[in-house]
């Protein structure tokens, strides 16, 4: 009796953007923000604040500090996150590269990038 081959997982090696390779629309948004909650969830984590101390001082419920460390991302906007990394005593930098010249305007979408 022949053994038959077991076929390994297929896989689909990714872009570097999860919501991309899902078809999600605004996928470097969404990328660019969940790169700013996991940075604001590192810093709360490793700050040794207990997440009712850090919901006192960003403002916030100690249940919204939860949402932060457990990653809910619809849950937060990309200005509410940096203003939470700006709170934590983050420099938040925002840079623009703007099209060279006026017949680039609408030629073709812009990238939104966290470095």
């Amino acid at each position: 009796m022949a053994k038959q081959k077991e076929e390994g997982p297929t896989y689909e090696i990714s872009s570097g953007n999860v919501f991309a390779d899902l078809g999600l629309e605004q996928s470097d948004e969404l990328l660019a923000r969940a790169k700013l909650l996991n940075d604001v969830s590192t810093l709360i984590k490793n700050s040794g604040f207990a997440q009712k101390e850090v919901a006192e001082k960003l403002g916030i419920t100690q249940p919204k500090v939860s949402m932060l460390v457990s990653g809910q991302l619809s849950a937060f906007s990309a200005d509410t996150l940096i203003h939470y990394l700006s709170i934590l005593g983050c420099e938040v930098q925002i840079r623009v590269k703007k099209p060279r010249s006026k017949t680039g305007i609408f030629r073709h979408r812009g990238h939104i990038a966290v470095c």
